[in-house]
């Protein structure tokens, strides 16, 4: 049973089975021993009941395969470049770090990124499909000098780097979780995706982490509090629209419900209690949105010529 449908199930208890029963947690407890196995770096929430009823699996394995591919092949450039094992990068890639501690932990991110082209390289050849070429990639956002720069001191100035580095993070994880949904047949495909999301939500969280210690205000996951790094209408705020949803929906039988976080739920424990817009401004923090395919593409582009 998904997280979501756990949460819907919990809104239909009323006050008095609440406290007949004991604390809120008794309440979870009991959906928990019905057999409530919760799965959240699985769920893929939905913006509204239409486009629910709207979803149609068009996308083969081979073409999520092939997208993440892509996605993989610009962050392991985009970290390769920094740290000088490819062209293109500061020229003096320690320098350039500040410190080793932060050098050191570009070079696990990017380790990761090489173990992610490599497997998904190995599960595209696997699936019968031929391995695409990386990209040329400017970094810049220039397309080689044929537009004006969105970001021309991406490898002389460390902060343009990391607000880079989050960008392209905070869009990968996004871009997996809108995959996910082409390819939960198959098991073998689903574990990498999802292990790959988490690998990619963790270096999200480093890098914002390393942002707020040099003095940026920004937590370790989206949140509306955070100071933008994108101008709103832009290309690269595409990586953030739609993250301030506060509103999810899970299938049932019959019918799409919506789960009711801001009423009928035991999950306002705070003293005093919160108003209804802070729950629901934590509800927009404890979700991350999926993008589609074509949105995805989209912000590669940006980096792509």
């Amino acid at each position: 049973m998904q997280f979501l449908k756990l949460l819907a199930q919990l809104a239909e208890l009323d006050e008095q089975q609440l406290t007949a029963t004991g604390p809120r947690r008794t309440a979870l407890s009991r959906l928990g021993q019905a057999g409530a196995a919760v799965l959240p770096a699985a769920l893929t929430a939905l913006a509204s009941p239409a486009a629910a009823r709207d979803i149609k699996d068009t996308r083969t394995p081979l073409d999520v395969l092939t997208l993440a591919l892509t996605l993989e092949y610009l962050e392991n450039e985009f970290y390769s470049r920094a740290l000088g094992l490819t062209p293109g990068g500061p020229a003096n890639p320690t320098a350039f770090f500040v410190s080793a501690e932060n050098k050191a932990a570009i070079e696990t991110i990017q380790r990761h990124e090489q173990q992610h082209v490599t497997l998904l390289s190995r599960l595209i050849v696997d699936a019968g499909g031929t391995v695409p070429p990386a990209p040329r990639f400017d970094f810049t956002g220039s397309k080689n000098g044929a537009q004006a720069a969105v970001f021309a001191d991406v490898y002389t100035n460390l902060d343009t780097f990391l607000q880079v580095a989050q960008l392209l993070e905070d869009a990968g994880v996004r871009a997996y979780k809108g995959q996910v949904e082409f390819i939960q047949s198959y098991d073998s495909l689903l574990e990498a995706a999802l292990r790959t999301h988490s690998t990619e939500a963790r270096h999200a969280s480093h890098i914002r982490t390393m942002r707020r210690q040099r003095g940026a205000n920004v937590k370790s996951w989206v949140s509306p509090s955070d100071t933008p790094i994108t101008t709103a209408g832009s290309g690269p705020n595409k990586a953030y629209a739609g993250e301030e949803n506060i509103t999810q929906y899970v299938p049932t039988t019959t019918t799409i419900k919506r789960v009711p976080f801001e009423q009928g739920l035991p999950i306002n424990v705070a003293t005093p209690a919160l108003s209804q817009s802070a729950i629901l401004a934590k509800v927009a923090e404890a979700f991350d949105e999926p993008i589609d395919a074509a949105t995805s593409v989209e912000l590669a582009q940006l980096f792509i010529y």
